[in-house]
């Protein structure tokens, strides 16, 4: 018992020697170990792993919402036919939407319209204007549907046909001419017809001078030829009949005597010849009288029941033979009356037949007679002179008439130019005051505003009041929300942009749409180092109208996930290139050049250019101490 008690003890003080001992060697320090550990510790690499993710750039800023500055509406001139002082009509409503091309107020039964444009009215818009206004004009007719020609600088009549259609549509009746210059307008009009029916009068003369001159060169002709002939009439007659003329005229008349003479002879012949045929005709009816008589006398006395020729009772035979004989007899005697009618028209022919013959026969005889005369006459010379000197004296006047007509034609010729440069003045002066005096819009009738359609918010001139200043009070009919971004975000919005709009009342962002964007900064009362924005949404809650929100304007991202580090691990080579610094597992590391795509969130999407890199791999963002 008391040896275990002793080893107890020994072990106990062993094991407090061994302490103190570990004790006292903790404490004490070498010099050269008391020098390392005074040295500052090795510094060592700050990492983050390569993330795989989908990135996605926005642009946000704040807006403020609400309508257009109101615009103060008053005339920009006179309007068309108002002397007087310019009294409302007709005013819109408050609350009223006014779009392009329709009426904002009417003064003294004129329109005031509103068109879209930057440039104000500063001058009436007459034909043969040109400008910059006169496109802009010009433009809104064309969004409007009335001009269907390519806008320009030009007022031309397309224009005015544009414009009357359009005061048409209104209901109004486009300014055109005063009662002066429609006055003017008609002179210059009737002066055309004038010069016109000048120019037809002097071409009918000309015509009508040059249908005498054909007349009288005809005429000149004819007389040459009637001169001629009266010439060699005179010069025959002056010699006297040629004696072989005489003698064939001698002849002539011996044979036409000698031709009636036979005439004659014939003629008594063939009367004679039908005389005796009358009486052959007559003496012939005779005879066939008498038959007829005899042949009736014996049928009558066989009908009374003697037969002529033997007094006995004749038989029905021998009174069908009496009737027969009777018949032929009757016949007989019918012909022979026809042949003596026959004979007389015979006679009366031949008689006609013989006096024309006999007429001829005479005819002939007298013309040959005269013939004969007429060359054995002594010549009439003072007739054939007489007929010299009338056909020389229509020779000089048909050479007169030529000479005349010839002269008229010059002279219409003359006029006709004449007339036609006087139809081409009229017609000159005609179109240059139809170009001055056509169709034109005073500067009061149209007000241009930057954009449209503007909401009426008041109206300072009713019905019934003088215009003297502005008459109503515009703002934009939509709602707009306008804020800036800044010069460094600027390039990377765009106009027609989807944005979204944020605030704690909406259940979910509304989307809206960038409208403008200014193309310079400190514009539209926004800091001079930012771009003013102008966004347009639909569906705005009203209880947003004039509140300030948060808009977020997505401006680009990645097409699905990619390779993303931090905007610190990477940098830039003596070349320019991008590079990022990979550690590896053995906590060396290695350089892996990159091209840096989109940065979003503090992100960088990293493509490698040479080398490998994976979700996970650790790349150095820095150093620590």
């Amino acid at each position: 018992m008391k040896r275990a008690w002793s080893l107890v003890i020994v072990l106990l003080g062993i094991a407090l020697a061994a302490g103190l001992g570990w004790m006292a060697a903790s404490n004490i320090r070498s010099p050269t170990q008391v020098a390392l550990e005074t040295q500052p510790p090795q510094p060592s690499l700050i990492t983050v792993e390569v993330e795989r993710t989908e990135l996605v750039a926005d642009v946000i800023t704040r807006a403020d919402i609400g309508y257009d500055d109101p615009v103060f509406l008053s005339l920009s001139g006179s309007l068309g036919g108002v002397s007087t002082s310019p009294i409302v009509t007709s005013a819109r409503q408050k609350g009223d939407e006014i779009v392009e091309g329709e009426v904002a107020v009417e003064v003294s039964g004129r329109p005031v319209f509103l068109l879209e444009g930057d440039i104000p009215v500063y001058r009436d818009l007459l034909p043969q204007a040109e400008g910059p206004d006169v496109l802009q004009f010009e433009s809104a007719l064309h969004r409007l549907g009335y001009l269907s020609e390519d806008p320009d600088e030009v007022w031309t009549p397309a224009t005015e046909t544009a414009v009357e259609a359009w005061y048409g549509a209104a209901g109004y009746q486009a300014n055109g001419l005063s009662e002066a210059e429609q006055q003017q307008l008609d002179a210059a009009e009737e002066a055309v017809t004038l010069a016109e029916k000048a120019v037809e009068s002097a071409r009918d003369r000309q015509s009508d001078a040059e249908d005498r001159l054909d007349l009288a060169i005809r005429q000149e002709e004819n007389a040459r030829y009637d001169l001629a002939e009266a010439e060699d009439t005179l010069k025959e007659a002056g010699v006297g009949p040629d004696p072989d003329d005489v003698r064939r005229a001698r002849a002539a008349l011996t044979s036409a005597e000698e031709s009636a003479m036979f005439v004659e002879l014939d003629v008594d012949r063939t009367l004679a010849a039908a005389r005796r045929a009358i009486i052959d005709a007559e003496a012939h009816r005779e005879r066939t009288a008498v038959s007829y008589t005899r042949a009736v006398g014996r049928w009558e006395s066989a009908r009374m029941g003697v037969h002529p020729d033997t007094g006995s009772p004749p038989t029905g035979a021998d009174l069908e033979s009496l009737r027969q004989e009777a018949d032929i007899a009757e016949a007989e005697l019918e012909t022979a009356e026809r042949l003596i009618v026959e004979a007389y028209q015979d006679l009366d022919r031949r008689e006609v037949e013989t006096n024309a013959t006999l007429r001829d026969a005479s005819d002939g005889l007298a013309d040959a007679q005269s013939a004969l005369n007429d060359l054995l006459e002594p010549p009439d010379l003072d007739a054939q002179e007489r007929a010299v000197e009338a056909a020389g004296q229509s020779l000089d006047d048909a050479s007169a008439a030529i000479e005349t007509a010839r002269s008229a034609i010059e002279d219409a010729r003359a006029d006709l130019e004449d007339a036609r440069e006087n139809v081409k003045t009229a017609q000159e002066d005609l179109a240059e005051l139809e170009a001055e005096l056509g169709t034109w819009v005073p500067a009061g009738e149209v007000i241009f505003l930057e954009r449209l359609p503007v909401r009426v918010d008041l109206v300072t001139a009713d019905t019934g009041s003088i215009v003297s200043g502005s008459f109503m009070t515009v703002t934009g009919s939509k709602l707009a929300i306008r804020g800036s971004v800044s010069d460094t975000d600027v390039a990377l919005v765009r106009e027609e942009g989807v944005v979204f709009i944020d605030d704690p009342l909406l259940v979910e962002p509304l989307p809206g749409e960038i409208r403008e964007v200014a193309d310079r900064p400190g514009t539209n009362n926004v800091a001079s180092s930012r771009y003013y924005l102008e966004i347009i949404a639909t569906d705005i809650p009203d209880d947003l109208v004039g509140s300030n929100v948060k808009v977020v304007i997505p401006v680009g991202g990645t097409a699905g996930e990619v390779l993303a580090v931090p905007a610190a691990a990477l940098s830039a080579t003596a070349d320019g290139s991008s590079r990022v610094e990979v550690q590896n597992p053995d906590e060396t590391t290695r350089f892996i050049r990159v091209e840096p795509g989109l940065s979003a969130d503090g992100l960088v999407e990293i493509t490698p250019l040479d080398g490998e890199i994976t979700e996970g791999d650790l790349v150095v963002v820095g150093v620590a101490s």
